[in-house]
Parts: C-alpha cells; structure tokens; sequence
C-alpha cells in the first residue's frame, strides 16, 4: 500500500548561500556559459541569472560602479552574488508491520545567480572590453563552483534517502535530520571553496589592467602577468593523460623546481609563479636559466632578477594534453634601467619532465 506523504522543506530553510567576490565582469552580448547549467545526474537543477548595469570608460569607474551597486553581504560591499536554495520530496512505502520505506526522492536546486554587466560603448577601449569579458569568464567558473557544491550536496541527499527504512512514525524525522546534516556540510564546503580560492582571485577574479594577458614584446618596465595566451619563446610539450590529470600535479611540478604557485586562471588552466632571486633558483645558476646579455657585461647570477614562470595547458585529445611553459624576467642592474632577460629554455623544459613524472606519463613529444 502506498502512503501518500511527502515532506517538503522550505527553499528558505534549506537555503546553501555562497557569495562571490572581489572584481568580475561580464558582457551584455556575452551567450551563457554551460557550465552554470550543469547538474549531476538526477539533480533537478535550474540556473536564473540576473545583472545589475555598470557604466564606465576606464577600469576604475567599472570598478567604481561595481563597488557601488553590487551586493551588501554581512557589512561587506560585492560585485556577485550566488544563492542555491534547496527542496526535497520523497514517496513514503509501506513494508508492514508499521514500517516505511522511502523512494522516489527527488531534490530540486535553484541556483540564483547575480553579476555585473557593462555594455562597453562605441569608444571603449579594446583592453577594456577584452579584460571584461575575461572577468565574466572567471567569475563564471567561479560562481559555478559554487553551485556544484550544492548540487553535489543535492546528489548525496538522493542517495543517503533513496530506500531508507524504519518506522512510519520516524522516517519523515529521520529523512530530514540526514538531509540537514548533508546541508550543513555543504555550507562549510562553500566557505573553504572561497577561502581557498580567495573569493575566486587565485581562479582570475581580480580585475584591472595589472591583469591584462601580455601579448606584445615584454615591457621591461611595465609589471610580469600571469601568461594564457602563448607568446614568443613557449616552449609546448604533450603529456599522454587527460588535462584534469595534468591539472592536478601543476603544484607538484613546480615545487619539484624550486617554485611555488601563487597565480592561477583555472579557465585558461593556467598557473605562476612570481618572484625574485639573485644568484640561482634553487641549485641552478641563473646564468644557466637566463641571457641577460643585454644589461650588459653583468652575469644573471649578479643581478637582481623578477620572474613570472606560467604554465599552461590545453587539451589534445581526451587522454591528452598539450603543455606550454613560458618564462618572463627581468633584470634590475644597480644603477640603471631595468631590462627584460631572454629565457635559454631550460627551466622551461624541467617543468614539462617534472609534470610528465608527476602525472606518470610516457614519453611521446619533448619540447
């Protein structure tokens, strides 16, 4: 006999709130990203998303009208915003003898998601718009990280509740205490997600011309960027393991050169290292690393050198990726100019080996 009873909790209470940070962009004719309208299977899940118009010629006046009418959360000024609230039912079966089972759990997710949008005029500047429409990008990832929590949270509440059995009494009680606690768990993934990727900066949320991708010569004077796009003196090598893979082990092929990540766009897949030395990186000379002939007689190892090391990946196939190294720097000669360093390639080639070791890739293209 089937008992028509359901338990429904409130979208309010069951709410899952993440909010987004710090500086992301969006453009009006922008399509929708997919990855804001994935769901795991069996999740009913919905994605609405609105904007609040900025205006503004210049990065600080998009900034300006961001920090103004973007979101309040506990005393604090946002540019977006994600809510996932969350409802579940289930159909309650009799087994006898005064006890249930449940079935049928169905577990809806509607993420709602609140950003930016800047319809750039005739005379904007073309790196203005290009920097915006790689902000919403990011913000996007971003935001979408947020709802996967949730949606996985919704997934896990289908299969802890799917053929659960007790009392007819209990089991309604018991269903939901489960649900609460999966809920609540998820609220403490959502606030380490954030504190982990910095409200979403170490994924390429920060915003202003600093972040601008070189894609010129590189301006001595001017500051080292985390590189997505491929410039002069990438060094590609593949790796016979799906990107995700490769992705993973980018920390630990840096640490095994001596460099720490603290840059990262996980949109391009791309990750850096800024910092300076003097002398060597690690055990190898810096002469070895870099020509930095053109500061003159000065040998790398006497000087002062800034390096932005990137790594990024793309996919090959969908057991393949293809790895591009870059490396920026720049000389800082007492007494004189700075002057941009030529790389020898060899750092270069050591992260691709050491990525290729981590992921245990075979051999197949060396740079």
């Amino acid at each position: 006999m089937t008992i028509a009873r359901q338990r429904r909790r409130s979208s309010r209470s069951a709410l899952l709130l993440a909010t987004i940070v710090l500086v992301a962009t969006g453009c009006a004719s922008a399509p929708r990203n997919p990855v804001l309208d994935k769901y795991p299977a069996g999740v009913n899940g919905r994605t609405s998303v609105t904007y609040y118009d900025v205006h503004g010629r210049t990065f600080a006046e998009l900034r300006a009208d961001m920090r103004r009418l973007g979101p309040k959360i506990a005393g604090g000024s946002f540019v977006g915003e994600t809510r996932s609230p969350m409802t579940w039912s289930w159909r309650t079966e009799s087994t006898g003898a005064g006890g249930c089972s449940l079935d049928a759990v169905r577990v809806t997710v509607n993420a709602q998601i609140l950003l930016p949008r800047w319809t750039p005029p005739a005379d904007a500047d073309a790196s203005l718009v290009t920097e915006w429409n790689r902000f919403i990008a990011a913000l996007e990832a971003h935001e979408a990280g947020h709802k996967d929590i949730s949606a996985k949270a919704a997934r896990e509440i289908i299969e802890q509740l799917h053929g659960m059995h007790g009392l007819c009494s209990q089991i309604s009680t018991r269903a939901n205490d489960v649900a609460r606690v999966i809920v609540d768990r998820a609220r403490e993934e959502q606030q380490r997600y954030d504190a982990e990727t910095q409200h979403g900066v170490r994924q390429g949320t920060g915003f202003g011309p600093a972040n601008a991708r070189v894609v010129r010569g590189l301006d001595a004077t001017g500051p080292l960027t985390l590189l997505a796009p491929p410039r002069p003196g990438t060094i590609r090598g593949s790796l016979s393991v799906p990107l995700d893979s490769a992705w993973r082990m980018m920390e630990t092929a840096f640490a095994s050169n001596g460099l720490a990540i603290n840059a990262t766009d996980s949109v391009a897949h791309a990750a850096g290292d800024s910092l300076t030395v003097r002398g060597r990186l690690g055990e190898t000379p810096l002469g070895e690393l870099l020509d930095c002939s053109a500061a003159g007689s000065t040998n790398a190892d006497a000087l002062d050198v800034t390096l932005f090391v990137t790594s990024r990946l793309e996919p090959r196939t969908p057991s393949g990726t293809v790895v591009l190294n870059t490396v920026q720097s720049i000389a800082r000669p007492p007494n004189a100019p700075p002057v941009a360093c030529r790389s020898r390639g060899v750092l270069e080639r050591r992260l691709f080996q050491a990525l290729r070791t981590a992921t245990n890739s075979p051999p197949t293209s060396t740079p």
